[in-house]
């Protein structure tokens, strides 16, 4: 009987312990389902998810596609601009070869595009409403308890004034998709829908 006493209090703490960890996943799980679009429930942070390569695939501005905008991502079958963000906050956005294009080429399949001086098409993405927006690179950080993403410049902690931010709502963060918005100057909304470069969230540091 005695040692019956001794031992509740031990099983008392492991209860405690047990329960403990099955609030700490229900609270993980709750937060992974904050965005409009998803994910639902998920294991992997919000930086791991966010961290890729990505390819926009539709861009809508006050809800409707806009063609022209979705088009200038893209130059004839083998380049295309892809905004590459890392884990230690920092993003990139490169012209690069299609993976089509790649694996139909058998040299330099991995090349940079815009590491190789094609300055006709440089300047031919930076028509590009994104581009012209986020520049070559910079930082991102994310706000509101993670429900935005901001780009800017490098150091953001020194930024004065919205005008060098692009703050975007998030709609979805999944390892497979990203989906944001932000309203420009003129009011118009602007709805951007990625899917990753690379299969597996997280490579990138």
């Amino acid at each position: 009987m005695n040692s019956l006493y001794l031992y509740l209090p031990n099983i008392m703490k492991m209860k405690m312990k047990n329960l403990l960890i099955i609030v700490a996943i229900t609270s993980l799980f709750l937060s992974a389902c904050k965005y409009d679009d998803g994910p639902g429930i998920t294991l992997r942070s919000k930086r791991v998810r966010v961290s890729n390569e990505w390819l926009v695939t539709d861009y809508q501005v006050d809800g409707t596609t806009d063609n022209a905008i979705k088009a200038s991502f893209i130059h004839g079958d083998s380049l295309q601009l892809v905004l590459t963000i890392s884990k230690n906050n920092r993003y990139a956005m490169n012209v690069e070869y299609t993976k089509d294009y790649q694996a139909k080429t058998t040299w330099r399949k991995y090349y940079v595009a815009n590491q190789t001086g094609l300055v006709n098409l440089y300047f031919d993405y930076n028509n590009n409403s994104l581009f012209k927006k986020l520049g070559s690179g910079g930082a991102w950080s994310f706000d509101k308890k993670h429900d935005n993403i901001v780009f800017g410049p490098f150091d953001l902690t020194h930024v004065e004034g919205d005008d060098k931010l692009l703050n975007c709502e998030i709609l979805m963060l999944k390892a497979k998709n990203l989906k944001f918005r932000y309203t420009a100057k003129d009011n118009k909304v602007h709805t951007l829908t990625f899917e990753p470069r690379n299969d597996e969230a997280g490579l990138l540091k």
